[in-house]
């Protein structure tokens, strides 16, 4: 039975901004979406295809149908977040979303609704209605594809970004696991950071020869709107780290794996809000590990059997995960990839900034491991500045300050538990919701997230005054 769409008088809802999605059958060309904001009165369609011939590489001998519908299923979250504007202090989005698949019974399932649904309000601050009918037309082709003589190669497949967290995390797998192999799975619609992808990877193939494998799955558009209506897209796209990793969980599957790796320091993982008036969604939890949990979930559910997501660094702190870096003196490859949040594209600027959280986690990261920071941020080339770049460094300088007078309260970690979930209560229900998933005991637990939290600010009372430069003269 296909899950009812909301009413004509629930679209009208005064307090939110609806939007109905509906998809042709999710191919390798000519797939589309109609895109109906009722808010507004208007529609448009958006082509948009997966180019998923990279799994004719699998483990996996046949590709079950099921898998090919979560690709499917994470196809139409990226497209419907992109396309449906969402402005985080107004009013909340409700999407609506019609999506052919071959199994609608079991995507359509209450369980399955109700922990997608879940994971999706948590991840985009939006409500989501899900209808999933029938899909008529043929298979993409490399669901047809049989394989003969396939062996699994124990890989452990890795979600691979092009961040300094990916490659810090890689190279220390690699050193840490000897026999281990690694398929590095991206995906996305930016072709830039797919170049990006491959040139990392390449360096850790030629230092770690025939022990890495790299898996991409393009998300492409043909959109025939004018460039006033690219513009609309949302921003904020907080479904992206849920889109990523539904996609890098059909790749750990079609390898023979039901894990998959998420290669993130602590700090960003939780992603604790800085002051008390920053809470909200624009703190992403792209990699939080409720996150992480419940997308674990939602596969399991689909696929009947217990799938997980795993981050191996939930404890580490980012510089700690670029030590292996600094050991084997391969502080080169560090400058290669990318962490901004706020690229710039102008070939004659350099393209990090320098100045955005992000960015300065990194700057942080690499003087706490010795790492010289050949980056070039455009906040170290300019002078002048036409915004307050300083409000980040003043926010994480805060939060530091924040965390410091909680983990002095007491030498006691219990009394240090007490003091930091007073100020942030979600590290409860982190601790309550993951601890088994991680195989510790809650106590455990809380011991190595205070010591998570005592590293970070150890590292930045040694660093400051190095990052510190530009920002303290605007405070």
């Amino acid at each position: 039975m296909n899950y009812e769409p909301s009413t004509e008088q629930k679209l009208q809802n005064s307090d939110r901004r609806n939007y109905t999605l509906k998809f042709s059958p999710v191919s390798n060309n000519n797939g589309s979406v109609r895109f109906i904001d009722h808010s507004q009165g208007k529609e448009r369609t958006v082509g948009i295809n997966v180019v998923d011939q990279v799994f004719e590489n699998r483990v996996q001998a046949e590709f079950p149908a099921i898998i090919a519908d979560i690709i499917d299923l994470a196809v139409a979250i990226h497209a419907s977040d992109r396309l449906a504007p969402q402005n985080l202090n107004e009013k909340e989005r409700q999407l609506h979303v019609i999506l052919p698949v071959r199994h609608p019974e079991l995507l359509s399932a209450e369980p399955f609704q109700t922990k997608l649904k879940e994971l999706l309000e948590w991840a985009t601050g939006s409500q989501w209605v899900f209808e999933f009918q029938k899909r008529e037309v043929l298979a993409r082709s490399v669901e047809q594809q049989l394989l003969f003589g396939t062996e699994s190669r124990g890989y452990e497949v890795v979600l691979w970004s092009g961040g300094l967290d990916a490659l810090a995390g890689l190279y220390t797998r690699l050193k840490m696991y000897p026999e281990k192999r690694f398929a590095l799975f991206g995906t996305g619609s930016n072709f830039n950071v797919y170049d990006l992808q491959k040139k990392i990877a390449k360096e850790a193939q030629f230092i770690f020869p025939r022990r890495c494998a790299l898996f991409r799955l393009p998300i492409t558009w043909q959109e025939s709107c004018s460039q006033q209506e690219k513009r609309k897209k949302n921003k904020f796209s907080r479904a992206r780290g849920v889109v990523f990793t539904l996609l890098g969980a059909a790749c750990a599957y079609l390898m023979g794996q039901r894990i998959l790796c998420v290669y993130e320091n602590g700090m960003g993982a939780i992603n604790l809000f800085y002051r008390a008036s920053a809470v909200g969604l624009d703190h992403t939890r792209s990699v939080h590990p409720l996150t992480l949990l419940m997308v674990g979930d939602v596969i399991s559910e689909l696929l009947g059997e217990k799938f997980q997501v795993q981050n191996p660094f939930l404890f580490w702190t980012k510089a700690q995960m670029c030590k292996a870096l600094t050991e084997d003196g391969r502080n080169d490859l560090a400058s290669l990839t990318m962490s901004c949040d706020s690229k710039h594209r102008k070939s004659q600027q350099p393209t990090q900034c320098g100045y955005c959280s992000s960015c300065l986690l990194r700057r942080q990261a690499l003087a706490a491991a010795n790492i010289e920071d050949k980056t070039p941020y455009i906040v170290l080339h300019e002078k002048r500045s036409d915004k307050d770049r300083s409000e980040a460094f003043l926010n994480m300088r805060e939060q530091v300050r924040i965390l410091n007078n909680l983990l002095s309260v007491s030498g006691e970690i219990s009394y240090q538990w007490e003091a930091l979930t007073r100020r942030f209560s979600d590290l409860e229900d982190i601790v309550d919701r993951t601890a088994a998933a991680e195989n510790l005991l809650p106590l455990d637990m809380r011991s190595r997230l205070i010591q998570l939290y005592q590293s970070y600010v150890a590292e930045w009372d040694t660093v400051e005054s190095r990052i510190s430069s530009g920002f303290l003269n605007n405070a």
